[in-house]
């Protein structure tokens, strides 16, 4: 009798033990099943423009063909879909948030494939300052000299290194350094797409005023040369003390050297002060040649609106012999786009528009955290 109730009690734990055992591996396959379904891919929720690359996609107010357009993604801008509709999808790129028609949208895990085709790739610097060298070694010698945040077109992948092309020339950048990625772009608003616009109409009035004033002193000049050499001694010495005087506008008694310490300081209180393309505003928002074009107003140097045409301005100095006040231009391929102002010590201040301040903005920069073209003196 004993011997069977100590049978039946291990019969009994056996199928305990099978009981509890199952119970865990189901518990471990729900857990695993869990796990699966929350791990989602890099595109989940997210949406591409898949348009014609010469037309751009309207995204509206409502869900509707007749709803106010609010902004517009152009082929390849990238969006999070907040609601997605059986006909429209509610998204936001950018600064947008609005509904667009499915039927112009890849989504999700068909975006990859989209982007392989259709997307190109840029290298993103992560690093202050960055070498591009002509090989893909260390040893190579350097091309040019990128900065933080700087977004590089690619050619092509190999190992650890990525070839590139920058400032009008192909070269490597270590991998260790830059993050490739595809450069889908975002959504702009309508109030976005109208200021650009205006920021380029007020640039091409800029440009072509500087072109006129120049044209104006040109044939001002001329006429001044076939003025009569019978004015007497005393209208010729007024003349020259005028020419001098013009000539040394707003230079301290204390030379040149300190006038341009006294325009670095100056400049240098506005770091931190937002970038904005076309704008004029030292504290609400200016770009590069705006910025030195208001430093240099304000101790009474008048140089053009533009950086092309400020390159063309005051006289030409060397990059090693560079002094407060003095102009460094940075460019492509020999072709100017930007300008930034020289305050010693290795470095210049500038309106960047790179990404948002500490690394965008008015910010202080390496005077070589990109390779200068050439370099210009006003003052004096």
């Amino acid at each position: 009798m004993v011997t069977r109730k100590m049978r039946l009690s291990m019969a009994m734990l056996t199928i305990a033990a099978s009981v509890l055992t199952t119970g865990n591996i189901k518990a471990d396959e729900k857990n695993t099943t869990k796990e699966t379904n929350t791990t989602t891919s890099e595109y989940a929720n997210k949406a591409v423009a898949d348009i014609y690359s010469t037309t751009t996609l309207n995204i509206r107010k409502t869900g509707s063909t007749n709803a106010k357009i609010i902004g517009k993604m152009k082929k390849g801008n990238i969006a999070t879909v907040l609601k997605k509709g059986s006909e429209w999808s509610k998204v936001r790129s950018g600064n947008v948030t609005g509904y667009v028609k499915n039927q112009y949208l890849v989504f999700g895990d068909e975006i990859e494939n989209f982007a392989k085709e259709n997307v190109k790739k840029v290298a993103k610097v992560q690093t202050e300052t960055l070498r591009v060298r002509k090989k893909a070694s260390t040893d190579s010698k350097i091309v040019t000299l990128v900065s933080e945040d700087d977004k590089l077109k690619v050619k092509n992948q190999s190992g650890d290194w990525v070839k590139v092309k920058v400032d009008g020339e192909t070269g490597y950048v270590s991998k260790d350094y830059a993050k490739v990625t595809y450069s889908f772009g975002k959504a702009k608003s309508m109030k976005e797409i109208q200021a650009e616009q205006e920021a380029k109409e007020a640039k091409k009035r800029a440009e072509e005023a500087a072109q006129t004033a120049k044209r104006s002193a040109s044939v001002s000049t001329t006429s001044s040369n076939h003025t009569s050499d019978s004015k007497t001694t005393s209208a010729s010495t007024t003349s020259s003390a005028a020419a001098t005087k013009e000539s040394s506008v707003s230079v301290s008694s204390g030379g040149s050297s300190a006038t341009g310490s006294r325009i670095a300081s100056y400049a240098q209180q506005f770091v931190g002060n937002p970038y904005r393309y076309g704008g004029n505003s030292l504290t609400g928002g200016i770009d590069c040649s705006g910025f030195t074009q208001q430093i240099m107003a304000k101790f009474g140097y008048s140089i053009s609106r533009t950086s092309s045409s400020q390159a063309g301005e005051g006289r030409a100095v060397s990059t090693s012999s560079l002094r407060a006040g003095d102009l460094v231009f940075y460019g492509n391929g020999g072709s100017i786009n930007h300008v930034a102002l020289y305050i010693g010590g290795g470095h210049v201040v500038h309106a960047s528009n790179s990404a948002p301040y500490p690394r965008g903005g008015i910010k202080i920069s390496n005077v070589n955290y990109r390779t200068p073209i050439c370099a210009r003196r006003i003052i004096g």
